[in-house]
């Protein structure tokens, strides 16, 4: 199963899923916000615990048997709250870069950057919160690139000349119409899921289907640095994939190659 980041449209992974289908029977899933007829009519607080239900509901309705859950930004929130909460239904959880702020020394500089960016969503429009964003995410951290990384397969040979696969048609047509569901993102989504409060205590137990991942070219920065300690919670390796933190959107072959390696060790 894939999980989308931002507001949570299944769309986005479309390349990803299409380069894993000769391997897995894949399912990609849109959030309850993507999925609604009209964003606008959402208003209320979104919250992880609330989108784990709903992905628990449809693992129970489309597999006989706990699948691997690839996720990614917020959906790799959704998913370790997925796996705090109910761990028997999952197998393997791969979190992408999840920018939870509870996991970091600097929370609370990190918490009030968010709120500032809801705030500016709300009274200054869509743009000039999506700049505060991108600063609060893309600012690098003082932490140390972690001393134990893991890189499966082969991937990262040759990696420093190759680019990112550049968008198809329909996934700039999908672009446009996810601008739709970007005020939503920033005023409903982004600050309930970022400072949303860990089970540290149920993640430690279900730490042998956990695996924390982040992207190398985003080395630094807040969702990195998030899974970095998460991985270091959990005394693992921090596993770094191609790209950034949309990997799994801007280099999606890579990404699958990559991703494919790690889950045959697995």
């Amino acid at each position: 199963m894939l999980a989308p980041g931002g507001a949570g449209h299944a769309g986005v992974l479309d390349r990803l899923a299409a380069h894993l289908a000769g391997h897995y029977r894949v399912v990609a899933m849109s959030s309850r916000v993507a999925s609604a007829t009209r964003a606008d009519t959402i208003e209320e607080e979104q919250h992880p615990k609330v989108h784990a239900e709903d992905t628990l509901a449809l693992i129970e309705k489309l597999f006989d048997e706990p699948p691997t859950v690839f996720a990614f930004s917020s959906g790799a929130i959704t998913t370790l709250e997925l796996l705090a909460r109910h761990p028997e239904h999952v197998r393997l959880a791969v979190v992408h870069e999840p920018p939870v702020t509870v996991l970091l020394p600097d929370a609370t500089r990190h918490r009030s950057a968010f709120e500032a960016v809801r705030a500016a969503a709300r009274t200054d429009g869509p743009a000039a919160a999506a700049r505060l964003m991108t600063a609060a995410m893309t600012t690098p951290g003082t932490d140390a690139t972690p001393a134990k990384l893991h890189h499966p397969g082969d991937w990262l040979d040759g990696y420093a000349d190759t680019q990112p696969e550049p968008p198809t048609p329909e996934l700039l047509e999908l672009f446009t119409r996810l601008a739709d569901l970007q005020p939503l993102f920033l005023e409903h989504i982004l600050v309930p899921f970022t400072t949303n409060e860990l089970d540290l205590t149920a993640l430690d137990a279900a730490s042998p289907r956990l695996i924390p991942v982040a992207g190398i070219d985003s080395r630094g920065q807040l969702p990195y640095r998030a899974a970095a300690a998460l991985a270091t919670r959990l005394g693992q390796p921090l596993t770094e994939l191609p790209g950034g933190h949309l990997g799994p959107v801007e280099r999606p072959a890579q990404f699958a190659h990559a991703l494919r390696a790690l889950l045959e060790e697995r």
